[in-house]
């Protein structure tokens, strides 16, 4: 069954186009070089053990996040065997094994098997442990990659694996927005790092309890003449080794199933609708205590929330560790309020096609209602989230004096945030994967790419003018303009939650049913304009759209015309 699924693999390959896969061969072989360089280059043998455990640890950590930001599911999909009596494990082994026979893969052992010329150095003999052990490393790091990913699938539906999603999501939004704060502290500390390695104890200590550490402890063992510490290791690193193998093949066959609905004795009430009692009784209290279940409930806004709590603790870590940049720690709590916009631009495409339920109970009130019941929910559910970075980090930074500034910074953001969403997401409606249908983190969103860079542009111009205010505060600081300041910047945050949606109000009352046909049929059934800024939004994504239908159904008949010509 392996070899089976093995061939089909490589079959599947060899009738797909390449896409990035030839960048991410380049850019990986360049890495394993760089790694088998600097610890050529080490300046001595402790050097060198700081350069690989430190090295092999950054390649396991991009095993488990790699999945998620490229290549996904993989090349077989665990849904074309389902109506095949294989039996689950059976056919989780051989899709596991499929993906040790790749390049990406061999990219991998290729840098783990630096551990060879450090053995090399030490004492040719224990090569013995050193191929064993970037053997079982690299069983190690692959099967950790596939594990995160199942994890991903199959815990969609549970915090465990939306908080994994999340801080690999978080990782990415903050390589994104500080990543060039590690890089900067890298460069500064690389000439350092090779010539003596790292002279942080706790670090080191750190570094050595990964198991991706153990190969080079193990040949550092029978270098000094402990074999049997060494071998000790290695059964150590074989044992992680097969757990994570064995929980890795479950969950790469998700269950045919269908998931229970567990009902525990919900109650079911008038007050419930209104929030119990929280909120107005009205069509937009209704709406917010449905977003905000929404928020709370569904696996894939709770992904985008919690993304974006990661990225900017992840932000104010990194922000941390330079004296220099520690005062940038007090500020991400503004990350995670503009993070809003990025999170809730797909909240209409996520709803699929339970639009309908807009669209048949609309009447005078109802699309103002919806809108703003929206942007409310977006806030309510961020709002404690900001709140509480914002104040962690602020003591964490001894930034008191910032606190006037994100007084005046966090509801203007808030305002900005919700409004721009609120008008992309009707507009720009992108709709992903079918809500039935979802598996992975990625499948809730569409083709957003360019609603990210409209919701971005809309809220730097929108906060404008309580970043003017700001701007004056600190050329002249005093505490009445710091007080002024705070006004402004409460009135610009309602200022511009109210004007985007409104906007997006006057939209949605005539196209609320061509938001529901291209959710739900991919066109408009009418005649298209482009008499506006809007109306340009609406007509690019609705042809983005189309394109890629159009270019997956030609890719599909090509790769069935190059079957039959065989």
């Amino acid at each position: 069954m392996d070899r089976e699924l093995i061939s089909l693999k490589l079959t599947t390959l060899r009738h797909t186009a390449a896409g990035l896969r030839p960048a991410g061969w380049v850019i990986g072989g360049l890495l394993a070089a760089a790694t088998w360089t600097a610890a050529l280059v080490a300046g001595g043998d402790g050097a060198r053990h700081s350069i690989l455990t430190l090295a092999f640890l950054f390649w396991g950590i991009g095993a488990a996040i790699g999945p998620v930001l490229m290549s996904g599911a993989g090349t077989l999909r665990p849904g074309w065997f389902a109506l095949l009596p294989i039996p689950r494990r059976t056919l989780g082994r051989g899709l596991l094994v499929s993906v040790y026979v790749s390049i990406a893969a061999a990219v991998v052992l290729a840098a783990l098997l630096a551990v060879g010329l450090h053995a090399a150095l030490l004492d040719p003999v224990t090569l013995v442990v050193a191929v064993p052990g970037a053997a079982l490393t690299w069983v190690l790091v692959i099967a950790l990659s596939r594990l995160v990913y199942g994890l991903l699938g199959a815990a969609m539906g549970s915090r465990v694996g939306i908080e994994i999603a999340s801080i690999q999501f978080g990782l990415m939004f903050a390589g994104m927005f500080a990543g060039w704060i590690p890089v900067t502290i890298a460069i500064e500390r690389t000439p350092d790092l090779l010539a003596t390695g790292i002279t942080d104890n706790a670090v080191t200590r750190g570094l050595d309890m990964s198991p991706t550490s153990w190969s080079v402890l193990a040949v550092e063992r029978a270098a000094r003449g402990d074999w049997a510490g060494a071998f000790l290791l290695l059964g150590a690193l074989a044992l992680c080794a097969g757990v994570v193998v064995a929980a890795a093949i479950p969950l790469l066959v998700p269950s045919t199933r269908p998931r229970a609905q567990r009902r525990g004795g919900r109650r079911r009430s008038t007050g419930l609708v209104a929030g119990g009692g929280l909120l107005p009784r009205t069509q937009t209290g209704a709406v917010i205590a449905k977003e905000l279940r929404q928020w709370s409930r569904d696996g894939w806004r709770l992904v985008e929330v919690q993304s974006a709590v990661w990225g900017g603790v992840l932000i104010g870590a990194l922000a941390l560790t330079s004296d220099d940049l520690r005062v940038i720690a007090a500020f991400v709590g503004l990350f995670v309020a503009f993070m809003l916009g990025i999170a809730a631009c797909t909240m209409y495409g996520q709803d699929g096609s339970a639009v309908w339920l807009d669209v048949v109970g609309q009447d005078t009130t109802s699309i103002r209602a919806d809108v703003r019941g929206r942007q409310w929910g977006a806030v309510l559910t961020f709002l404690p989230k900001v709140l509480v970075v914002t104040a962690v980090f602020v003591v964490l930074s001894q930034a008191w004096w910032a606190v006037p500034v994100l007084l005046a910074a966090t509801p203007a953001l808030f305002g900005a945030a919700s409004g721009a969403a609120v008008l992309v997401a009707a507009v720009g409606v992108s709709p992903g994967v079918d809500p039935r249908q979802r598996v992975g983190p990625n499948d809730a969103v569409g083709n957003i790419s360019l609603h990210v860079w409209v919701v971005m542009l809309l809220i730097s111009v929108a906060v404008a003018p309580t970043a003017g205010m700001i701007g004056i505060l600190a050329a002249a600081p005093s505490a009445w303009l710091a007080a002024l300041t705070v006004v402004v910047g409460l009135a610009n945050g309602f200022g511009a939650a109210w004007l985007l949606g409104r906007i997006t109000i006057g939209y949605l009352t005539d196209r609320l049913p061509d938001l529901f046909s291209r959710i739900r049929y991919g066109q408009v059934f009418r005649e298209p304009s482009t008499a506006g800024t809007l109306d340009w939004l609406e007509s690019t994504t609705l042809k983005g759209e189309q394109e890629a239908k159009a270019r997956q159904q030609k890719e599909r008949a090509d790769r069935i015309a190059k079957s039959s010509s065989r």
